[in-house]
C-alpha cells in the first residue's frame, strides 16, 4: 500500500511538470511573432494605443507609438494560475531587475498587464492601478 501511495505521488509529480512544461513550450511557440496592442486601460479608463511588440525566439521588440524600439530578453513563468512573460532589458534603462508582465494567450488575442513599479500584477484586469493593455496577432 506504501509503495502503491509512492508511485502515485512520483506519477502527479512528473505529470505536473511536463503539463507545465508542454504549456509553456506551446506558448512560447505561439507568442512569436507581431502582437498590434488596440487598446490600454487603468482602473476603468480606457484609450486607443498602437504599440507593437514583435517576439522572436527569446526576444522582445516593444515599439511605442513615437517609432521608439525598445529589446527585451524574455522568458515565461507558466507555474502558477497566473503566466508571466518576465522581462529584462538588453540595453540600459532605468530597470535594473526584471519585470514580470501577467499575459493571457487566446489564439490570435494577447492581454498584457502591468502592475504599478515594484509590484507584479495578481490578476488579467486593469483594477487596482494595473494597466491591461489588448493586442491582435498582426496579419490577423
Amino acid at each position: 500500500m506504501k509503495t502503491s501511495i509512492i508511485i502515485l505521488v512520483a506519477v502527479c509529480a512528473l505529470s505536473c511538470g511536463v503539463v507545465s512544461y508542454k504549456t509553456k513550450s506551446t506558448d512560447q511557440a505561439n507568442l512569436q511573432g507581431a502582437w498590434l496592442a488596440q487598446t490600454e486601460s487603468q482602473n476603468g479608463k480606457k484609450w486607443n494605443v498602437s504599440y507593437l511588440y514583435v517576439f522572436k525566439r527569446d526576444k522582445l521588440f516593444f515599439t511605442d507609438e513615437t517609432g521608439k524600439e525598445v529589446t527585451y530578453s524574455f522568458k515565461l513563468d507558466t507555474t502558477g494560475s497566473l503566466k508571466f512573460i518576465i522581462i529584462q532589458p538588453d540595453e540600459t534603462l532605468n530597470i535594473s531587475a526584471p519585470v514580470s508582465i501577467a499575459y493571457e494567450l487566446d489564439g490570435d488575442s494577447l492581454k498584457i498587464v502591468v502592475a504599478p513599479p515594484g509590484l507584479r500584477p495578481t490578476e488579467i484586469s486593469d483594477k487596482n492601478s494595473q494597466e491591461l493593455i489588448i493586442c491582435k496577432r498582426k496579419g490577423s
